[in-house]
Order: structure tokens, then C-alpha cells, then sequence
């Protein structure tokens, strides 16, 4: 299943209609992101797009383990990795990434956790992180989940912006490495 967000400028806002009511959407966002599910082929793009992100961000930790991203349809079986891509055709170019999946400590079967939400720094402040999350929680919902939790680094401002602008609160500190690199733990309940 596609998770299309449509984004539209400010200029040439259509017409609302059942069939295709306007998503909310910051003004002057250029191109539509198009939101699917990885295919296997997608894996060396994703760890790109991510890798790029985090290392803009100061975010990418040496060693950390992002072997999810080798394969992503098989990590997120259970849940959902989408890419989300501007452009048509020839010129379609994947700018962000994301998946969900469920809680791997299985206390609350509700809960699904956010992994891997990141935008091209060219692309980045144009809405489409706030897209990509958004369809990774319709893809969740259409899981089950009733809650949602993610883990952002401590330092990643513009993360945390975004993720407390879609309403999620702040509920813990998390150590890595020996307590050397502290995250964030964010939680939502729709």
C-alpha cells in the first residue's frame, strides 16, 4: 500500500474534494512527497539518504549499529520502511526515509517506534520530514498501534522541533556508549 502525502505552494492551492482533500501542509513546500514502501532494490539509497542526514545533523555515531538499513523490507517486515520521493519519471529522486515498527521489548504490543526519519539536508525545512512521519504512522495504525515512541540525539534541535510540533512529549533520557552519548525519548498517543 502507497502512502501518497500531497503537498501543494502557496500559490495554487486546489480545490478541496472528497476525493482529494488537501493535506496540511507548510506554505511554499515546491514538490509533492510521495511516500512507498522500500523495495529491496532501494537499500543502497536509504542508507545513503540516512547517512548523508545524520552526518549533516554531526549525528552519525562511529560504530553505531544501522545494519536495519542492509535490508530493510526484512527489518521492518513487521512493520513498514517507506522512502519518500519527489519528482516523476526519470527525475523521481528519494529525499527521505523512515520506518516503524513495533516495540521490541514487547510490554506494549500497542506501541510502535519510529526508526531512521531522515531528509537530505538539500531538502531539508520543506515539510517533508513532517510528511514522512506522518505516513509512518498511518502505516502503523494500519498495524495496530495505538501509541507511538521514537529516540532522537540529544543535540538534533531541528528533530526534536519537529517531532514535539507533531505533538510528541519528551519522556526520558537515553544513554549509549557508556553513557557517553545521550538521547531523547519521545512518546505520542493519538
Amino acid at each position: 500500500m502507497d502512502y501518497p502525502v500531497t503537498s501543494y505552494s502557496r500559490r495554487a492551492l486546489p480545490q478541496s474534494s472528497s476525493l482529494n482533500p488537501p493535506c496540511p501542509r507548510p506554505s511554499g513546500v515546491s514538490d509533492a512527497l510521495h511516500c512507498r514502501p522500500v523495495r529491496p532494490a532501494d537499500a543502497e539509497r536509504v542508507r545513503a539518504v540516512y547517512e548523508r542526514a545524520m552526518r549533516n545533523a554531526d549525528a552519525l555515531l562511529p560504530g553505531a549499529d544501522h545494519s536495519d538499513l542492509d535490508a530493510p523490507t526484512e527489518a521492518y517486515a513487521d512493520g513498514a520502511f517507506l522512502v519518500g520521493e519527489v519528482g516523476t519519471g526519470a527525475g523521481t529522486e528519494v529525499v527521505a526515509v523512515g520506518g516503524v515498527r513495533p516495540v521490541e521489548d514487547g510490554d506494549d504490543a500497542a506501541a510502535f517506534e519510529l526508526k531512521r526519519v531522515a531528509v537530505l539536508p538539500a531538502h531539508q525545512g520543506q515539510g517533508y520530514g513532517r510528511a514522512m512521519v506522518r505516513a509512518l504512522e498511518a502505516a502503523a495504525r494500519d498495524r495496530g498501534a495505538e501509541r507511538f515512541v521514537l529516540e532522537t540525539g540529544e543535540d538534533q534541535r531541528a528533530a526534536q522541533g519537529l517531532y514535539e510540533s507533531l505533538g510528541y512529549e519528551c519522556v526520558e533520557r537515553v544513554s549509549y556508549a557508556g553513557g557517553e552519548v545521550v538521547g531523547l525519548g519521545y512518546a505520542r498517543e493519538p
